[in-house]
């Protein structure tokens, strides 16, 4: 289950820097969320200011239908109310938040004899300090437009709007409320500016939206960090309930094998030792190792057979006495690099079997390629001879201690018929 679990956190480790990196790709550089005014359920009046003659404020839309307005001066505008035109979107009390845009995408066409700066209103509505008997107190948030940026489409950020000085005096604003805000935008405005010469004097809105992320940025980022927290606090988990249970096995492994150990008398230990051991390698002996084998009941456990490569010809060509010291060295060297659930035996010749106790085949095939390695980086055989042997690993899984070693030495032709000098696993 733990192992398992291991898996899938891998997997899913991938599966999360993909969707990730789709995700930051995406909300840098995907469609963004667009607000259309003029798509918008809106309102639109014209305003003209208090003290001036009726008709000078007039909705002029222009072919295409976009709201429009034309203001005829007879003086410059000199404060608010001045002549204009008024989209309002909700109800006062309501208003829209544009503070999850980022930008204004607008562009103004106007037509009139001088320079025309005309001026343009977020009016944002704050119920903690706005009366609602005054219909000038919601704040103006405001930006100038200029004889140059008219005809063309401007992409402005919000951030660049600011309160409008008059409106600020008007009202002794503090300085902590002074900032723009956007969070409860009612209606906007088109206003003619103070400096405007008299005559007839005409704007028409061709485009006006609004453009942002669909998360909050800050927000965006913040949820990617708590997915990979999330993740990272599920690998620990798993981690510590792995390396528990790896411990618990452990532990178990060593009360059975000590155990096992204590069964074992004195005595029958010394009389084993003269029967069950090979007396030219100190491995356990063929009845040793069935011994071992009849002893080992239920208990999990993995089969490395070894075989020394070409050993016939070393004997054939150096004698029996160097393939002794061969076989001698080659017990030396793998005893070097067991602990002690692990149990050598001489099975025959020059084939040897390791009894692994509590070895799952990953562990065992781990084991037999650093004692292939080992054997092949020796550089102390006799006669600098270069041995090798070939290995073959099965792990039992609910079966007969013969099916188990009869699938090592299975596994171990494979690895002899595939060159020799190499593990093969069953």
């Amino acid at each position: 289950m733990i192992a398992s679990s291991s898996r899938f956190a891998e997997s899913l480790f991938w599966y999360l820097l993909v969707l990730t990196g789709c995700a930051i790709l995406l909300f840098e550089f995907g469609p963004e969320r667009v607000l259309d005014i003029k798509a918008w359920p809106l309102t639109v009046a014209v305003q003209q200011p208090a003290d001036a003659a009726s008709g000078v404020a007039r909705y002029r839309p222009s072919v295409e239908g976009h709201p429009g307005v034309e203001c005829t001066l007879v003086t410059s505008p000199a404060s608010y109310p001045g002549c204009g035109l008024i989209l309002t979107l909700t109800s006062r009390d309501q208003g829209i938040n544009l503070a999850r845009f980022a930008t204004l995408h607008i562009r103004l066409s106007v037509t009139g004899s001088g320079e025309q700066d005309w001026r343009f209103y977020l009016r944002n509505f704050n119920p903690v300090y706005d009366q609602s008997d005054d219909p000038v107190q919601p704040k103006f948030n405001e930006i100038i437009f200029r004889p140059a940026d008219y005809g063309q489409e401007h992409e402005v950020p919000l951030d660049v709007f600011t309160p409008a000085t008059w409106w600020i005096k008007r009202y002794k604003v503090p300085l902590q409320r002074q900032g723009p805000d956007l969070h409860r935008v009612y209606a906007m405005e088109i206003v003619a500016g103070s400096e405007m010469l008299p005559g007839v004097h005409r704007v028409v809105i061709e485009e006006l939206q609004f453009h942002g992320p669909w998360l909050d940025p800050t927000l965006f980022y913040r949820l990617i960090l708590l997915v990979w927290f999330i993740y990272g606090s599920g690998v620990l988990l798993i981690n510590h309930l792995a390396m528990k249970q790896r411990l618990q096995h452990a532990h178990q492994a060593k009360l059975e094998v000590e155990a096992l150990n204590r069964s074992l008398s004195e005595e029958s230990r010394r009389s084993r030792e003269l029967a069950c051991y090979d007396p030219l390698t100190g491995a356990l002996n063929r009845l040793g190792g069935e011994r071992l084998l009849a002893e080992l009941g239920e208990l999990a456990c993995s089969f490395i057979y070894i075989d020394v490569d070409h050993f016939k010809l070393i004997n054939d060509t150096h004698g029996h006495p160097v393939g002794d010291e061969v076989l001698k060295h080659l017990v030396s060297k793998i005893l070097l690099h067991c602990d002690a659930l692990c149990h050598l035996v001489r099975w025959g010749g020059e084939e040897f079997v390791l009894v692994c106790l509590h070895y799952d085949a990953l562990r065992a095939c781990a084991l037999a390629e650093r004692l292939r390695a080992a054997l092949e980086s020796c550089p102390q055989w006799p006669l600098a001879l270069r041995v090798t042997a070939s290995f073959g690993v099965a792990e039992r899984t609910n079966e007969s201690l013969d099916q188990v070693l009869k699938r090592a030495d299975e596994a171990l032709y494979q690895a002899k018929t595939q060159g020799r000098n190499r593990v093969a696993c069953n």
